[in-house]
């Protein structure tokens, strides 16, 4: 999605004759910005009386300049139109505004902030906001899809010096996919259209440029809000960017929808009539992504990536279910993968903590390590060794009663006080719960099998790679200087963010249902896996 700055002039529906000059920015990350020099509305936006329709509940925020009270207001408008360069038509949809400077002497900034532009339409009643379809292009998708209509081939002229190219193109079928919340979708290849008139009019062609997009296509049947059709939109969006072990970034969306216009009928006496016809037109969607999702598309090669639809092929519907459904459940997980995935250029050692802290919230919530989580049943452990190790930090108190003041004090000799007894308290009943070093070899154990051979090293080495990277995280996380000088640095640190990377793509796949064999060898010829941490024995 093109970033973009332009003037235009402003309107809201229920007022087309008042027209304000203002101007829009749009960036992928941020979102629509309008910025208006006057207002839609009579009178200050910052008077107290104002119209109390303008006016939001949450006006708390007041200004006084000498006795007059002043206070700031939140305008909202679920559509704004506009014009702007060329004559574009621009709606602007779900705004909301703000004042965002104040000087006593003059008047104040109004700015609207909007969820969705649509370009090239003007749509003045959020009722007739019902896309048909919406199409989605990614950067790279179609090299991670693999299927191309362009065939280039030489024939073989006797005794001709100059070989012929010749080049076709047959868009290739459409593919299904599966139907997520009422919305189907698909893959798609658009075909490529050549002006006929030029054809016609026997036009000399001395280049050509023949381009095969592919799509990810929404078909909306059941009227779903757009919300609904975007928030699927970019749930792709980050599975691509799992997939490919990069980030994506959404190139372009239309959608179409159909509109109504005037229909003028000859009649037979000279005169006309004017009736309406329904058309489908096809409409530039923007909307904003947010953090660092918007720019973060890196160079990508197909060899880099960790599977593709050619590895899943009539299975990534169903794959890319199981990933909506699983976020629910390890939304912590998914959260900072993607925010590993889209700062490429984080600092390893948040790279690292990223990774070992979503390996340590998936053995924490899947089914697969709930019973050993803890070293002892809660019961028993609740009933035996916590309740002996509460009474004695009850016991041990040493506190005192000041005559002078009613107030606790603390012997400092062989007290403890109360917010030090609270703060051990909640560390023992947390004692139970297994250290990260046995949740990740419980994890490197479980997924062995779908694992390289050598991957690692024996059980030996394992071991030391828990503990190694365990201690790493301790050191990072607590900040302990002495600590840190023991931990990994440099390229043993990289290595050790490798390694876990693969352990906890190894983990999701195995959550999307794919097969044991296809993991194990998206793994073996995973270039992750080149880089992968040996100890120092190996």
């Amino acid at each position: 999605m093109q970033d973009f700055i332009s003037l235009g002039q402003w309107w809201i529906p229920s007022k087309p004759e008042v027209r304000i000059p203002g101007t829009l920015s749009f960036s992928s990350d941020r979102g629509a910005r309008l910025e208006l020099m006057e207002s839609f509305y009579d009178g200050s936006l910052i008077e107290k009386d104002i119209a109390s329709d303008f006016i939001l509940s949450d006006q708390e925020n007041s200004l006084k300049e000498g006795t007059r009270e002043l206070e700031f207001i939140k305008p909202q408008e679920i559509i704004i139109l506009g014009l702007i360069e060329n004559n574009e038509e621009i709606t602007l949809y779900k705004c909301f505004g703000q004042i965002t400077s104040f000087d006593a002497k003059s008047r104040p900034t109004l700015v609207f902030y909007a969820e969705y532009i649509f370009r090239k339409i003007h749509i003045s009643n959020e009722e007739s906001i019902k896309f048909k379809s919406i199409a989605i292009e990614y950067s790279y998708f179609r090299e991670w899809v693999g299927k191309s209509g362009i065939t280039l081939y030489t024939p073989y002229i006797p005794r001709q010096k100059d070989n012929q190219l010749l080049i076709s193109y047959q868009p290739p079928e459409n593919i299904y996919l599966n139907t997520i919340n009422e919305l189907d979708i698909s893959i798609t290849f658009p075909p490529i259209y050549m002006n006929p008139f030029d054809m016609y009019f026997g036009a000399i062609y001395y280049k050509a440029n023949i381009e095969q997009k592919t799509y990810l296509t929404i078909s909306n049947h059941h009227n779903k809000s757009i919300d609904k059709c975007i928030d699927l939109c970019i749930n792709f969006k980050d599975f691509l960017s799992f997939a490919m072990s990069k980030p994506t970034s959404i190139i372009s969306v239309e959608g179409k929808l159909d509109i109504t216009v005037p229909k003028y009928i000859n009649q037979n006496d000279g005169t006309y009539t004017m009736n309406e016809e329904v058309q489908e037109q096809t409409v530039i969607i923007l909307f904003g992504l947010g953090g660092n999702q918007s720019n973060s598309e890196a160079k990508l090669s197909v060899h880099e990536m960790l599977f593709t639809f050619n590895d899943i092929g009539d299975r990534l519907g169903e794959i890319f279910n199981n990933w909506i459904n699983k976020q629910e459940k390890y939304t912590s997980v998914f959260q900072l993968i993607m925010t590993t995935t889209y700062t490429p250029n984080l600092y390893i050692n948040y790279d690292f903590i990223n990774i070992i802290q979503a390996l340590e919230y998936y053995h924490t919530v899947s089914d697969r390590y709930k019973d050993k989580s803890k070293y002892q049943k809660s019961k028993i452990y609740e009933n035996g060794i916590l309740k002996q190790l509460l009474e004695v930090i009850e016991e041990f108190s040493g506190e005192n009663f000041d005559e002078k003041s009613p107030e606790r004090s603390v012997d400092e000799t062989n007290g403890i006080s109360d917010d030090f007894r609270e703060a051990l308290k909640g560390q023992v009943k947390g004692l139970n719960r297994v250290t990260l070093q046995t949740r990740l070899h419980q994890i490197i154990e479980d997924i062995s099998d779908l694992l390289p051979s050598d991957f690692i090293g024996d059980i030996q080495d394992r071991q030391l790679f828990a503990s190694r990277a365990s201690k790493t995280r301790n050191a990072w996380t607590h900040h302990n200087a002495k600590e840190k000088e023991k931990a990994a640095k440099g390229k043993e640190l990289i290595q050790l963010f490798h390694t876990l990377t693969v352990i906890l793509q190894v983990c999701v796949l195995r959550e999307l249902n794919f097969t044991d064999d296809s993991i194990k060898n998206l793994i073996i010829r995973n270039r992750n896996y080149q880089r992968e941490w040996r100890s120092s024995s190996n």
